[in-house]
């Protein structure tokens, strides 16, 4: 069930409207917040403190697919559709905007995929965390691409690192999952 919760926090950290302080926030956080906007295939590695030790040192592993309409999420090898409410992690996100201060750079020029993007880094506070991010965004589709995530949350839950991967082409949802 972890995952489950790892999922909820995947959501969380790349669908996140935060509040630009600068114009130079205003595209990377356009991307990311509107990562619900249409379907997506994303492939998710999670080396966080309490992950590696429950796995043995090893990261998690994970696969998440959003139709538009329903989030399918691999857990322990198998695919199940979430439990997680999209409408409300949007509300909850939204509700959260004017407490999330977000500080932008442009890192540097490269591609994903073969996809030419830029890199920007987002470090933002909030009352419940602190993260750095560093966000691939497509230059012709200003689709986010990739995404590396630290975030401190603190107490035992402590620090987390995870990178994702986005598709956007041919997603469908897992064979046989209802």
């Amino acid at each position: 069930m972890r995952l489950i919760a790892a999922a909820g926090a995947f959501a969380l950290c790349v669908g996140a409207p935060l509040r630009a302080q600068s114009a130079e926030c205003a595209s990377s956080i356009a991307a990311s917040s509107r990562i619900y906007d249409r379907p997506f295939h994303a492939y998710i590695t999670d080396s966080a403190q309490i992950d590696a030790t429950m796995h043995g040192g090893r990261p998690t592993i994970s696969e998440s697919i959003w139709t538009g309409t329903v989030d399918y999420v691999m857990v322990r090898g198998k695919w199940m559709k979430s439990p997680i409410d999209i409408a409300e992690v949007r509300k909850s996100l939204k509700d959260a905007v004017p407490r999330v201060k977000a500080i932008c750079s442009h890192l540097r020029d490269e591609s994903v995929n073969g996809e030419p993007a830029g890199v920007w880094r987002i470090h933002s506070v909030s009352e419940f965390d602190t993260s750095d991010s560093d966000v691939w965004i497509s230059t012709s589709r200003g689709l986010l691409l990739k995404s590396d995530v630290h975030q401190d949350v603190g107490g035992a839950l402590g620090k987390s690192h995870i990178v994702s991967r986005y598709e956007y082409t041919n997603v469908r949802p897992p064979a046989g999952v209802q």
